[in-house]
């Protein structure tokens, strides 16, 4: 598994369109849907561009709308979250980032064991229990705050 790949379909999730029809406790959360509508949209964008780093300004977002989240969808964006920053994490003790690490030709400094966590961080943005709670924030966003996060 590419990290590229991954956070490239990740970013596809965030593909928004106008928010509509937010009522209630959700207010805040459809309103920072909204205010993000450009940056995620741009994220998609750009992810598949070779040189380009959308994961960090990505993470800093999904940290943005998860702390703007209703209870009935927090669980989701933690875990979501979290496995971001999983990956964060494994960038940040191998000494990369996203723009310098390719598996298939990693950094010369890193040993094997850190290329190892690297590509395990990023398979887990692509876990099961990952896609479920990306699933379960797309299903929220297009139900209760009228945005579609599909592509």
């Amino acid at each position: 598994m590419r990290p590229r790949a991954a956070l490239g379909g990740l970013a596809g999730l965030l593909l928004v369109l106008p928010v509509a029809g937010c009522t209630g406790d959700t207010e805040s959360y459809c309103a920072e849907l909204e205010e993000q509508e450009q940056t995620l949209t741009d994220l998609a964008s750009r992810a598949d561009q070779p040189g380009t780093d959308v994961f960090t300004e990505s993470l800093d977002v999904f940290e943005a709308l998860r702390d703007a989240a209703p209870g009935d969808v927090v669980d989701e964006w933690d875990t979501l979250v979290f496995a971001w920053q999983g990956l964060a994490d494994a960038f940040e003790a191998a000494g990369t980032t996203p723009t310098e690490f390719d598996p298939a030709d990693p950094p010369p400094d890193l040993d094997q064991a850190e290329v190892d966590r690297l590509v395990d961080a990023a398979a887990e943005l692509r876990s099961p229990r990952v896609v479920s709670a990306g699933d379960g924030i797309e299903q929220h966003a297009k139900d209760v705050c009228g945005v579609d996060l599909g592509q």
